[in-house]
């Protein structure tokens, strides 16, 4: 239990009880009883005592008058030479009951960043493993890379290539690859995530369809790559009398 702090009510001046002693000990008495709970608080709710003059002496006040606001006003509970207050139990009770739930809160929190951790780990490359297995080769580690990289469904075997050429370009000492010396890499992400962002592929300077007013434009080399482009995508010429030559997609 963590003994900073319990609650003092905002009403409790108005408890039956301790009007009663009020009424015949005044605030001298409701500072003591305060000042018991004090105690009683960071000795788990529990003092014994064999006199009064002791425990008095300690709270600077007049053993009799401390007597009285133990014994006279069933503020507190005398059993065996002790007393502990009940109120102070249910605030102690509350207490422990909220350190429990925040513990179990945070132990449930652990364990989901475990899963979640183990979930990432799973899904990482033997890239990061190679970083604590000095006893493979950087060839080796070559070799595990590409067998994870192929491992991999739903991407094109260009893309893997494509992937695996770049990632693989050794440090200037030969003793790591692209890929382990980045802080994480995990393969099934970046990979899909190169093939959908089409990295690593020269995008085309042509348009993907026939615009003849571009070609008009175009000097004779780059018109012969024109036209080997729109081959290469199908296409295919006509000639008409009035429109001149077409190109035409099959």
């Amino acid at each position: 239990m963590k003994k900073t702090y319990f609650n003092h009510d905002s009403t409790a001046r108005n408890d039956y009880r301790i009007v009663k002693m009020r009424s015949k000990l005044g605030m001298e008495g409701y500072g003591i009883f305060w000042a018991i709970l004090e105690m009683l608080f960071t000795e788990e709710n529990k003092l014994c005592i064999e006199d009064y003059d002791s425990l008095a002496f300690g709270l600077q006040c007049d053993a009799k008058v401390l007597k009285q606001v133990i014994e006279d006003f069933d503020l507190f509970v005398v059993e065996n030479g002790c007393f502990y207050s009940r109120r102070l139990n249910n605030h102690i009770e509350d207490i422990n009951n909220k350190s429990t739930k925040a513990k179990e809160s945070i132990k449930k929190r652990w364990n989901n960043t475990n899963v979640i951790r183990t979930y990432n780990d799973s899904n990482t490359s033997k890239v990061n493993k190679s970083k604590v297995n000095k006893s493979k080769s950087i060839e080796e580690r070559i070799i595990d890379f590409n067998k994870s990289i192929q491992s991999i469904s739903d991407v094109s075997d260009d893309d893997k290539e494509n992937f695996f050429l770049y990632w693989t370009e050794k440090n200037k000492s030969g003793s790591k690859f692209r890929a382990e010396m980045e802080r994480t890499f995990s393969i099934p992400l970046r990979l899909k995530r190169w093939s959908s962002n089409n990295f690593n592929k020269q995008k085309s300077r042509f348009p993907d369809y026939f615009d003849s007013l571009l070609m008009k434009r175009m000097d004779d080399s780059s018109k012969k790559e024109y036209e080997q482009h729109l081959k290469n995508l199908g296409y295919t010429t006509e000639y008409n009398p009035n429109a001149g030559q077409k190109w035409i997609k099959k």
